[in-house]
């Protein structure tokens, strides 16, 4: 049965702080035989950190994010956050996908493949977010025995047509950047694209709301060209073009997901829409609760909305009996 919760919320790695006697923190690699590739190995890199017998939480973020959830989730990670790694153990993983076919069901394989590494069983809790909530429903359905809750962020259980479309274009702009020669340059200007999907359109308009045309067009052009750049540096066209595809062809069957399951939607997510989502929560068989979350951020509202989300998972941790 289905339970509405309503919640309204109007990179970097940090010095260590001290750490108890019996924390653990393992950042490593192996490698692993995609899977259906015979002979196509990949590297799989991972983050472990927390004491040694606490629960496991796995921590999957957007495309962008990779195993340091201390960087780009810095505002949720510490003892003075909901992911305390003083109390539980926090495993994040690199995403797959540089050049070579992925798929999210690929990723939650990789996942699986990690806690076999580390011979850990299971997963008390997964945390997905984006991306990570994709990869989060096909682990929830290919290992729910290896499961025991999933939260997932703004994500859903198949691609919509609109967002295919857009990541078509995108994918054309880094063929184009690749035949001239700039392949940086098309993965800012694809990321820039993106841009425009994360935040609503009236984050833009109030953001960059000027009387002078002149002055808006500077403005805006400047942030995107900023958010590129940024972007580019540290992200290939490759892994790009790999990652958008597999967003693509993402589809699991929701019937097969009988795990308890938290969904969050937030009402100005244009991407990933609340109804989307309400549509995914009537469809899962087993428990299921739906959060709905007001903010201005759109898409991006789980890394910009800190306090909201350190509750919800603070509360959702506390009630498995782990924080």
């Amino acid at each position: 049965m289905n339970q509405a919760l309503a919640i309204t919320e109007p990179d970097c790695i940090r010095p260590p702080a001290t750490e108890p006697i019996d924390q653990l923190l393992v950042d490593d690699h192996f490698h692993w035989e995609l899977p259906g590739q015979p002979g196509r190995c990949v590297q799989i890199r991972f983050r472990l950190h927390g004491p040694a017998k606490a629960p496991v939480i796995g921590v999957l973020g957007g495309i962008s994010a990779n195993r340091q959830v201390q960087c780009w989730w810095r505002d949720l990670y510490g003892n003075a956050h909901a992911l305390n790694p003083n109390r539980v153990r926090l495993l994040s993983m690199d995403w797959l996908g540089h050049g070579e076919q992925i798929s999210t069901r690929a990723q939650a394989d990789a996942l699986a493949a990690v806690l076999d590494h580390l011979a850990l069983p299971r997963l008390d809790v997964l945390i997905g977010a984006s991306y990570g909530a994709m990869v989060g429903f096909g682990f929830a359905e290919r290992y729910g025995h290896r499961l025991g809750r999933l939260l997932a962020i703004s994500g859903a259980d198949r691609a919509r047509p609109s967002n295919v479309a857009l990541r078509h274009i995108q994918r054309q702009i880094l063929c184009l950047g690749a035949d001239a020669g700039q392949p940086e340059r098309a993965v800012a200007l694809a990321r820039a694209l993106a841009m425009t999907t994360y935040r609503p359109a009236d984050q833009f308009d109030q953001r960059f709301a000027a009387e002078d045309s002149a002055q808006m067009l500077a403005e805006v052009s400047g942030y995107l060209d900023h958010i590129g750049r940024c972007f580019s540096s540290n992200f290939s066209a490759a892994q790009y073009s790999s990652l958008s595809n597999s967003l693509d062809q993402h589809e699991v069957n929701a019937a097969r997901i009988r795990l308890p399951v938290d969904l969050v939607a937030v009402d100005s997510d244009g991407l990933v829409t609340p109804a989307q989502i309400e549509a995914l929560a009537a469809n899962l068989p087993g428990p299921v609760r739906l959060h709905h979350i007001q903010s201005p951020y759109g898409h991006d509202a789980f890394l910009k909305e800190p306090a909201c989300f350190n509750r919800l998972i603070h509360r959702l941790l506390v009630e498995e009996g782990i924080a």
